[in-house]
This record gives structure tokens, C-alpha cells and sequence, in this order.
């Protein structure tokens, strides 16, 4: 327990007087339009924040491309899914997004948003031609390929007999 001459003592030398080190008795308050601008800068840079979102995720992304290889098993291929979905989430819930976007660069911040979403779908399509999953050879559409037609037919003649 505390001693109640010891408190007694803490609040007789407040009551003296003696301010404490920095303060001063003939401060301004600042006023209200720069607080006000202060408050629109803070917005702009939270929006800011929110637009550059996907493209703070592409570093982590190029790092999780080179960790699971191209090997095609069952942590690579959940992995690249994962990687196709979280920038179509966003892109599909881009105007709950964009309704916390405020200040006069919403324009700029919503097609930074968007390209970098496809920075995203573009990186994990690199990654599934990587893994071969992408039909790109000819070789790929060998069950659609017609058969080719013969251009002439050759025929034995008659047997020599010798």
C-alpha cells in the first residue's frame, strides 16, 4: 500500500506551481481548416493505401512462384489457384472497395487497383504455362487436328511373274 503522506506530498508540489520541463502557458490552437486539410491529406494517403494493395502482393507472389517449383502435385497446383483467386475476388469486389476510395485521385487509385490485379492474373498465367497446364503447342489440340485427306491414291500394277 501507498502511504497517504507520500501522495499528499506528490500533489503539494503540483499545487506549487512549477511547470514542468516544455511546457508552455501560451500555446496556439491550431486551426480548424488546417486540421481539416491535415484530415483530406490522410485520406488521399488511406486511399493510396488501398489502391496499392495487390501490388504489395506481388513480391510474396514471385517468391511463392519459385518455392513450389513446377512440378505439377498437389501443393503447386492449390497454391496457383490460390494465386488466380485472390485477384478476381478483388476484382469482383471492386466497388466495396472503391466506396472507401475518397479525394480527387479516385481515377488514378482505381486503375492502379485494377492493372495491378492483373499484374496478379498475368503472373499466375505465367505460372501454369510454366507448369504446362496452358494448351499453347500444337500438340495440345491433337484431338481436334482432321485427319488429313490423301492427295492421290497409289495402286500395285500387275504382278511380273518371272
Amino acid at each position: 500500500q501507498v502511504p497517504m503522506n507520500l501522495f499528499k506530498a506528490v500533489v503539494s508540489t503540483q499545487s506549487t506551481g512549477a511547470n514542468p520541463v516544455g511546457y508552455c502557458d501560451d500555446f496556439e490552437r491550431v486551426p480548424d481548416h488546417e486540421q481539416e486539410d491535415n484530415n483530406a491529406h490522410l485520406i488521399v494517403k488511406r486511399s493510396w493505401d488501398i489502391a496499392l494493395v495487390p501490388l504489395k502482393q506481388v513480391p510474396m507472389n514471385l517468391f511463392l512462384m519459385y518455392m513450389i517449383g513446377n512440378t505439377l502435385s498437389l501443393f503447386p497446383i492449390i497454391m496457383t489457384v490460390m494465386m488466380f483467386k485472390a485477384p478476381f475476388s478483388s476484382l469482383f469486389s471492386y466497388k466495396t472497395t472503391f466506396q472507401k476510395l475518397e479525394g480527387s485521385h479516385h481515377i488514378i487509385q482505381k486503375m492502379v487497383f485494377i492493372l495491378s490485379n492483373f499484374i496478379l492474373i498475368a503472373m499466375a498465367l505465367y505460372k501454369c504455362n510454366a507448369m504446362g497446364l496452358l494448351p499453347i503447342h500444337p500438340s495440345d489440340w491433337i484431338a481436334f487436328a482432321l485427319p488429313k485427306t490423301r492427295m492421290e491414291y497409289v495402286v500395285g500394277g500387275p504382278i511380273l511373274m518371272s
